[in-house]
Protein backbone atom coordinates (compact mmCIF):
# COMPACT_ATOMS: atom_id res chain seq x y z
CA UNK A 1 0.00 0.00 0.00
CA UNK A 2 1.47 3.25 -0.86
CA UNK A 3 2.24 6.19 1.60
CA UNK A 4 -0.58 8.67 -0.21
CA UNK A 5 -3.08 6.30 -1.37
CA UNK A 6 -6.78 8.05 -0.53
CA UNK A 7 -7.52 4.82 1.05
CA UNK A 8 -3.94 4.67 2.76
CA UNK A 9 -4.30 5.47 7.07
CA UNK A 10 -2.00 8.76 6.14
CA UNK A 11 -4.88 10.44 3.92
CA UNK A 12 -7.42 9.06 6.04
CA UNK A 13 -5.83 10.41 9.13
CA UNK A 14 -5.75 13.51 6.98
CA UNK A 15 -9.02 14.16 5.79
CA UNK A 16 -10.21 13.16 9.71
CA UNK A 17 -8.04 16.19 11.26
CA UNK A 18 -9.51 18.17 8.41
CA UNK A 19 -13.14 17.62 9.77
CA UNK A 20 -12.30 18.05 12.83
CA UNK A 21 -11.07 21.27 11.97
CA UNK A 22 -13.49 22.35 9.63
CA UNK A 23 -16.37 21.41 12.67
CA UNK A 24 -14.68 23.62 15.10
CA UNK A 25 -14.17 26.31 12.85
CA UNK A 26 -18.08 26.39 12.21
CA UNK A 27 -19.12 25.74 15.64
CA UNK A 28 -16.74 29.19 16.60
CA UNK A 29 -17.53 31.00 14.07
CA UNK A 30 -21.31 30.67 14.87
CA UNK A 31 -20.87 30.75 18.44
CA UNK A 32 -19.92 34.59 17.86
CA UNK A 33 -23.50 36.23 17.88
CA UNK A 34 -23.72 34.40 21.82
CA UNK A 35 -27.17 33.95 21.58
CA UNK A 36 -26.36 31.42 18.69
CA UNK A 37 -24.21 29.43 20.79
CA UNK A 38 -26.89 26.42 21.73
CA UNK A 39 -27.44 26.34 18.04
CA UNK A 40 -24.27 26.21 16.46
CA UNK A 41 -23.60 22.97 19.40
CA UNK A 42 -26.00 21.13 17.97
CA UNK A 43 -24.73 21.29 14.77
CA UNK A 44 -21.49 20.40 15.86
CA UNK A 45 -22.71 17.45 17.74
CA UNK A 46 -24.49 16.65 14.30
CA UNK A 47 -21.31 16.42 12.51
CA UNK A 48 -19.56 14.34 15.32
CA UNK A 49 -22.47 11.98 15.49
CA UNK A 50 -22.52 11.25 11.61
CA UNK A 51 -19.23 12.74 9.96
CA UNK A 52 -16.51 12.56 12.84
CA UNK A 53 -18.12 8.48 14.25
CA UNK A 54 -20.03 6.93 11.73
CA UNK A 55 -18.15 8.98 8.30
CA UNK A 56 -21.63 9.86 6.91
CA UNK A 57 -22.05 12.95 5.50
CA UNK A 58 -19.62 15.80 4.77
CA UNK A 59 -18.82 18.41 7.56
CA UNK A 60 -20.33 21.95 5.49
CA UNK A 61 -23.90 20.29 4.72
CA UNK A 62 -24.25 18.19 7.76
CA UNK A 63 -23.72 21.51 9.67
CA UNK A 64 -25.55 23.75 7.40
CA UNK A 65 -28.33 21.11 7.19
CA UNK A 66 -28.42 21.14 10.96
CA UNK A 67 -28.31 24.77 11.60
CA UNK A 68 -31.35 24.94 9.18
CA UNK A 69 -33.47 22.05 10.57
CA UNK A 70 -33.27 22.87 14.37
CA UNK A 71 -32.82 26.74 14.61
CA UNK A 72 -36.51 27.36 15.57
CA UNK A 73 -35.92 25.20 19.09
CA UNK A 74 -32.53 25.48 19.59
CA UNK A 75 -31.86 29.35 19.18
CA UNK A 76 -34.68 30.18 21.43
CA UNK A 77 -33.50 27.37 23.74
CA UNK A 78 -29.73 28.86 23.16
CA UNK A 79 -30.50 32.57 24.12
CA UNK A 80 -31.88 31.76 27.23
CA UNK A 81 -29.42 29.80 29.17
CA UNK A 82 -26.87 32.39 27.64
CA UNK A 83 -28.97 35.44 29.56
CA UNK A 84 -29.21 32.90 32.34
CA UNK A 85 -25.25 32.20 32.07
CA UNK A 86 -25.07 35.82 31.90
CA UNK A 87 -26.76 37.05 34.89
CA UNK A 88 -24.83 34.44 37.12
CA UNK A 89 -21.60 35.76 35.70
CA UNK A 90 -22.72 38.96 36.72
CA UNK A 91 -23.42 37.79 40.17
CA UNK A 92 -20.31 36.28 40.38
CA UNK A 93 -18.22 39.28 39.98
CA UNK A 94 -20.72 41.50 42.34
CA UNK A 95 -20.25 38.07 45.39
CA UNK A 96 -16.46 38.48 45.13
CA UNK A 97 -16.44 42.34 45.27
CA UNK A 98 -18.44 41.91 49.04
CA UNK A 99 -15.96 39.09 49.84
CA UNK A 100 -13.13 41.29 49.23
CA UNK A 101 -14.67 43.89 51.39
CA UNK A 102 -14.77 41.26 53.97
CA UNK A 103 -18.75 40.08 53.75
CA UNK A 104 -19.26 36.54 54.27
CA UNK A 105 -22.06 36.47 51.80
CA UNK A 106 -19.64 36.87 49.23
CA UNK A 107 -18.82 33.05 49.90
CA UNK A 108 -21.89 32.26 48.01
CA UNK A 109 -19.77 33.08 44.93
CA UNK A 110 -19.18 29.45 44.76
CA UNK A 111 -22.73 28.29 44.80
CA UNK A 112 -23.26 30.52 41.58
CA UNK A 113 -20.01 29.03 39.80
CA UNK A 114 -21.56 25.21 40.36
CA UNK A 115 -24.75 26.75 39.66
CA UNK A 116 -23.16 27.92 36.10
CA UNK A 117 -21.79 24.42 35.71
CA UNK A 118 -24.67 22.67 36.21
CA UNK A 119 -26.62 24.46 33.47
CA UNK A 120 -23.69 24.19 30.98
CA UNK A 121 -23.82 20.20 31.47
CA UNK A 122 -28.04 20.64 31.52
CA UNK A 123 -27.74 22.74 28.12
CA UNK A 124 -25.27 20.05 26.61
CA UNK A 125 -28.01 17.33 26.87
CA UNK A 126 -30.61 19.92 25.77
CA UNK A 127 -28.51 20.43 22.73
CA UNK A 128 -27.42 17.02 21.95
CA UNK A 129 -31.39 15.94 22.05
CA UNK A 130 -32.22 18.83 20.08
CA UNK A 131 -30.13 17.19 17.32
CA UNK A 132 -30.95 13.71 17.25
CA UNK A 133 -34.41 13.65 18.13
CA UNK A 134 -37.69 15.33 17.22
CA UNK A 135 -39.82 16.50 20.04
CA UNK A 136 -40.81 19.35 21.24
CA UNK A 137 -38.72 21.79 22.97
CA UNK A 138 -40.91 21.89 26.40
CA UNK A 139 -40.39 17.93 26.38
CA UNK A 140 -37.04 18.08 25.42
CA UNK A 141 -35.82 20.43 28.24
CA UNK A 142 -37.62 17.92 30.87
CA UNK A 143 -36.51 14.89 29.49
CA UNK A 144 -32.74 16.52 29.38
CA UNK A 145 -33.18 17.30 33.27
CA UNK A 146 -34.47 13.97 34.04
CA UNK A 147 -31.41 12.22 31.89
CA UNK A 148 -29.25 14.75 33.44
CA UNK A 149 -30.02 13.50 36.80
CA UNK A 150 -30.83 9.75 35.96
CA UNK A 151 -27.32 9.19 33.98
CA UNK A 152 -25.13 11.00 36.64
CA UNK A 153 -22.37 8.76 34.88
CA UNK A 154 -22.96 10.61 31.40
CA UNK A 155 -23.08 13.91 33.06
CA UNK A 156 -20.10 13.66 34.89
CA UNK A 157 -17.74 12.44 31.59
CA UNK A 158 -19.70 15.56 30.19
CA UNK A 159 -18.58 18.26 32.96
CA UNK A 160 -14.74 16.30 32.85
CA UNK A 161 -14.70 16.34 28.76
CA UNK A 162 -15.22 20.17 29.02
CA UNK A 163 -13.04 20.70 31.98
CA UNK A 164 -10.02 19.11 29.93
CA UNK A 165 -11.30 21.12 26.73
CA UNK A 166 -10.64 24.50 28.71
CA UNK A 167 -7.43 22.92 30.71
CA UNK A 168 -5.96 22.44 27.23
CA UNK A 169 -7.44 25.55 25.09
CA UNK A 170 -6.47 28.04 28.05
CA UNK A 171 -1.92 25.84 28.35
CA UNK A 172 -2.24 25.62 24.34
CA UNK A 173 -4.67 28.22 22.81
CA UNK A 174 -4.49 27.27 19.11
CA UNK A 175 -6.34 23.92 20.25
CA UNK A 176 -9.51 26.18 20.18
CA UNK A 177 -9.53 24.66 16.60
CA UNK A 178 -9.25 21.20 16.92
CA UNK A 179 -11.14 20.06 20.98
CA UNK A 180 -15.04 21.86 20.28
CA UNK A 181 -14.78 19.00 17.79
CA UNK A 182 -12.71 16.40 19.41
CA UNK A 183 -14.58 16.59 22.97
CA UNK A 184 -17.90 16.54 21.10
CA UNK A 185 -16.88 13.38 19.22
CA UNK A 186 -15.57 12.02 22.49
CA UNK A 187 -19.10 12.69 24.13
CA UNK A 188 -21.23 10.98 21.70
CA UNK A 189 -19.66 7.79 23.00
CA UNK A 190 -21.50 8.41 26.13
CA UNK A 191 -24.86 10.53 25.03
CA UNK A 192 -25.35 8.19 22.50
CA UNK A 193 -25.80 5.11 24.57
CA UNK A 194 -28.12 7.10 26.77
CA UNK A 195 -30.31 7.88 23.79
CA UNK A 196 -30.04 4.69 22.69
CA UNK A 197 -32.51 3.33 25.45
CA UNK A 198 -34.84 5.77 24.29
CA UNK A 199 -35.63 4.86 20.73
CA UNK A 200 -33.03 6.97 18.98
Amino acid sequence: MKLFDFDGPLMTTLRKLWAIVGASVLFIVCCLPVVTAGLSFTALYTVAEKNLKNNRGYVWSEFTGALKNNWRQALPAGAVMAAVLFVFEVDVRILKAFLMNGHAIGNLYVLVRVLQVLLIIYAVWVFAQIAVFENTLKQILKNSLLLMISHLGSSVVIFLLLLFAAAVIWVIPISAALMPAVVTWLMTASLEKVFGRYGE
